[in-house]
């Protein structure tokens, strides 16, 4: 159940929903903030709601009373709709009222009208021109010549007419009071499950479901950087409008605002995620591939000439700053020094990477060819001089691997060839020399002369290999090719070695495919091919085993495959076995010269084709491989 979660993340609806839950996530913290911040304002942690409205009752009223005062002091006497005023300086003498004054006094509190009305007193300055004339109620702002006098406001009033709060009003701010302690609980828990929501975002980037390879979205497509720069261009613009408007035009802005940027930078951390994920990170910014082509161009540039650009934009340079400091003898010595300080430590350095080169060039002319110069620390063109030492050194060590091994091929090559020469020739001479002891009439007669037939005949046939091989390896053999059907080279092959595998006790076994094979080869090699390879099968194989021939199609090419069980432990290379005068039983004790893979490689490559040799264990496998000969119409 957790795979199919993982993988349903991955999907285009799964990276939307987490989405989603962010956005639903973020309000819910916003929404948490705002009333945690209201809360705050209106004293609600330490007040009921009863106190609440009171106070805002006594604050609107307050609010009320003074402005409706100014306008009594400019004109006495007049009537202000829910309040009844008078204004009383501080000797007690009568400055303004309203019309209703004296009656709410007297009804105040009694059945009717002025039943819930309450009295409400406040102590202001008043500040009067030298006229006598009002100005305003703030003794901070008056001018030198106005007066200001103290005075005692009352004002009659019902605090039911000044609450101002709607009944939906009511139920927020009953809400708002209901959750003032939990809302911090709340917003930590979605801050933590908006956190999880983004790494879990953050994990799927780039993924789909079912690999774990990393794809590319559209947005990666645009370099990192220039993403970014769009992405900030884009959210400016939004945050310069949310400060130039007011109330709660300019909240409802800033809400969209937020939520705008904050989705841009989740787009943008999700193609930072799939960016880190590929490698593509630093490589995938328009400065990389800008500052990438600029040093390879520059790289691009023959040493000497690049060496000439880089002096003559020091001299360049060293000029400009000669001019701007317009012969400022401090200033052109402190930016000598800090030129040196700049090139000194270049030059050393450059000269440390030459050193390290001449020493490698200086082994390899003492014939030190094992000695190779570490790339670390150098750069450019040092680098890549060292590499190519590295590189002629390694060619030399080869050529000398191959001259060595060549010495040693020849080495064995003689005693090989002496050895299996040797022996037939040494049986010739002895029983020769036993014939001309022995009586002609004599019936050994018979038995030596056999004997030198034999071996005679096996020596002539190492020679003729030996001639073969050698005319196949140099490519002087005589090739006629024509269409040929591999299929009957399996049948022949299996009816002409029946007598000879069976008498060895092994069993062949073929597989090829119904109809025609056709390729392009030499029948007569084709067929010396098979016997070589069946031959040195018969020698070599486990008595009592399976041996395997099977033709197939493979791409387009005609693949025959010998299969066999060794008779002795094969502790020899594929490379080795082809090799003239080889044989899988290193005593030498068996039929044969050595020279049969070798002859058989060498004839396939001559008529195009490919000779394969696999050791698995005991099991010794050859393949040939020719392209089909396609069918003309």
């Amino acid at each position: 159940m957790e795979k199919k979660n993982k993988q349903f993340f991955r999907t285009v609806a799964g990276k939307s929903l987490l989405f989603l839950t962010i956005n639903i996530l973020m309000i819910a913290v916003l929404a948490c903030a705002c009333a945690a911040v209201a809360c705050y304002q209106e004293d609600l942690y330490s007040i009921s709601e009863e106190e609440f409205y009171s106070n805002k009752c006594e604050d609107r009223i307050r609010y009320e009373v003074m402005s409706n005062t100014e306008n009594l002091l400019g004109i006495d006497h007049f009537s202000v709709e829910n309040l009844s005023l008078k204004v009383t300086g501080e000797d007690g003498n009568h400055i303004a009222s309203t019309r209703d004054f004296d009656e709410a006094k007297a009804s105040a509190g009694k059945a009717g009208k002025y039943e819930n009305v309450r009295l409400y007193t406040y102590d202001v300055d008043i500040v009067c021109a030298p006229d006598g004339s009002f100005r305003h109620m703030n003794a901070y702002l008056t001018e030198p010549d106005d007066v200001v006098t103290h005075a005692t406001i009352e004002a009659y009033a019902d605090p039911d007419l000044f609450i101002g709060y709607t009944d939906f009003d009511k139920q927020i701010i009953h809400f708002c009071v209901s959750i003032r302690y939990a809302v911090y609980p709340i917003a930590f828990l979605c801050v933590v499950a908006g956190i999880a929501a983004f790494i879990a975002l953050m994990c799927v980037a780039g993924k789909r479901p079912g690999t774990e390879e990393v794809f590319s979205g559209p947005l990666d497509k645009v370099p990192f950087d220039v993403l970014a720069f769009v992405s900030l261009v884009i959210t400016l613009p939004i945050f310069a409008i949310v400060g130039a408007a007011n109330g709660m035009f300019e909240a409802a802005l800033f809400v969209t605002a937020f939520f705008a940027f904050a989705n841009i930078m989740m787009g943008l951390c999700v193609s930072f995620a799939s960016r880190v994920k590929r490698h593509m990170l630093i490589k995938g910014t328009l400065a990389y591939k800008i500052i990438y082509w600029t040093i390879k161009g520059i790289l691009s540039i023959p040493l000497v000439w690049r060496t000439v650009l880089i002096l003559a934009g020091i001299t360049l340079f060293e000029a400009i700053f000669i001019v701007a400091t317009r012969a400022d003898e401090e200033a052109m010595i402190v930016g000598w020094f800090l030129e040196k300080l700049f090139l000194c430590p270049l030059v050393f350095y450059i000269a440390l990477m030459m050193r390290k080169l001449r020493v490698s060039g200086q082994k390899m002319a003492e014939g030190d060819i094992s000695y190779r110069t570490s790339t670390k620390g150098l750069w450019g063109d040092f680098k890549k001089h060292a590499n190519n030492l590295n590189a002629v050194a390694d060619s030399v060590t080869l050529a000398v691997d191959e001259k060595l091994k060549s010495e040693r091929m020849k080495t064995e090559l003689i005693t090989n060839v002496s050895h299996d020469i040797k022996t037939p020739l040494t049986s010739i001479i002895n029983y020769a020399s036993l014939m001309g002891t022995t009586e002609p009439t004599d019936p050994k007669m018979s038995e030596y002369s056999e004997v030198v037939v034999r071996q005679s005949e096996k020596l002539k046939r190492l020679i003729e290999d030996l001639v073969e091989a050698s005319k196949a390896s140099t490519g002087n053999l005589e090739i006629v090719p024509a269409p040929l059907d591999c299929c009957t080279f399996i049948t022949q092959t299996s009816g002409e070695f029946k007598e000879k595998l069976d008498s060895c006790n092994l069993t062949l076994v073929t597989n090829a495919p119904e109809g025609k094979v056709m390729i392009m080869a030499d029948g007569r090699r084709m067929m010396r091919i098979y016997d070589n390879l069946m031959n040195n099968i018969c020698k070599y194989s486990m008595p009592g085993t399976r041996v395997y021939l099977s033709l197939d199609v493979v791409d387009g090419n005609a693949v025959t495959t010998f299969k066999n069980t060794s008779n002795t432990e094969l502790n020899i290379s594929p490379d080795e076995l082809v090799e003239r005068f080889v044989r899988g039983d290193s005593s030498r004790n068996t039929e044969g010269n050595g020279l049969g893979l070798s002859i058989a490689q060498s004839m396939t490559e001559l008529q195009g084709g490919s000779f394969k040799i696999d050791i698995d264990g005991d099991l010794f496998k050859v393949s040939l491989s020719f392209p089909v000969l396609l069918e003309q119409a």
